[in-house]
């Protein structure tokens, strides 16, 4: 499958339109108040943006990135040299082609053409209680985060998002760094739970199962100067919203005061682990008190 998907630019009118199209698909829009429409993507594209289409043999589009250019006036300005940035808005895929890799070689070939116009950083968004984002974004393709954004974007009607606050990470992907070269070329090592419990890793945030099964989150105490961190999060949150919407707030308020205290103590996103045990599978990010400059090395 990954070697039949073609990866290139967005140039027809009908191209666009079907962006649309699977935009309603992949979120499960209901209506079309988050829609990017298609005018947008054509005057992004011709402004310095960037849309970028998966096509199987027969020419259909089964996955999009989209993004633009953004600007910045924070340290990263100064790190860069200059203020602008790119900010990739969306990537989706339909659900029958995903678990096939084309997403990660969507962001690969974004990454590729974000370099050749001279930019060197590349942010964007996911819900952080989602551990398949978690695990492209940042077990794959090397972003960090320290940053984040509570009810971003208020609410959104669409199946995916609907009922939550929808609170994001904004991830950082400097994608002229060694460590984005590593993984893209997948020489970066992945070292599981057990690895980071060698380095002395503690866990943050407390869990339990529940009879039913559900992940259920307990109460949890700061764990200042511990160099590494792991926060636990569900492995298939979704899931979990469709059959237990006060647990799934729940998450999403436990999580939000995790993660503001971490990023507030100078602590920053560099990994996600996994690791199976009796009762399934379970997803971590690993979060370190060291400089977040330091990962980019």
């Amino acid at each position: 499958m990954e070697n039949s998907i073609t990866i290139r630019p967005v140039t027809a009118h009908s191209e666009f339109e079907a962006i649309e199209r699977l935009q309603r698909i992949v979120w499960g829009m209901t209506d079309d108040s988050a829609l990017v429409p298609s005018h947008l993507l054509i005057a992004a594209a011709h402004n310095g943006g960037l849309v970028l289409g998966a096509f199987t043999p027969s020419g259909e589009m089964v996955g999009f990135v989209f993004g633009f250019l953004g600007s910045t006036d924070d340290e990263r300005a100064s790190w860069m040299g200059t203020r602008i940035l790119h900010c990739s808005h969306m990537l989706g895929v339909l659900p029958e082609y995903r678990s096939h890799a084309i997403g990660y070689q969507l962001k690969l070939a974004q990454r590729a053409a974000v370099l050749s116009q001279h930019h060197q950083l590349v942010i964007w968004t996911f819900d952080p209680l989602l551990s398949t984002n978690a695990w492209l974004n940042i077990g794959r393709l090397g972003a960090i985060c320290c940053r984040y954004l509570p009810d971003l974007y208020g609410e959104i009607r669409e199946e995916l998002n609907a009922g939550l606050p929808t609170d994001r990470f904004e991830v950082d992907w400097w994608i002229g760094s060694e460590r984005v070269g590593r993984y893209s070329m997948s020489i970066s090592p992945r070292p599981d739970a057990a690895d980071w419990r060698m380095a002395g890793a503690e866990m943050l945030n407390r869990t339990k199962r529940r009879e039913d099964g559900l992940l259920e989150p307990l109460e949890w105490e700061p764990h200042a100067g511990i160099p590494y961190l792991f926060v636990k999060i569900p492995h298939d949150f979704q899931s979990m919203r469709g059959q237990d919407h006060d647990l799934a707030m729940r998450w999403r308020v436990h999580t939000r005061e995790v993660f503001q205290w971490a990023f507030n103590n100078d602590y920053t996103v560099g990994w996600v682990a996994r690791e199976t045990q009796s009762d399934g599978l379970h997803t971590y990010y690993v979060l370190t008190n060291k400089l977040w400059t330091n990962l980019l090395d």
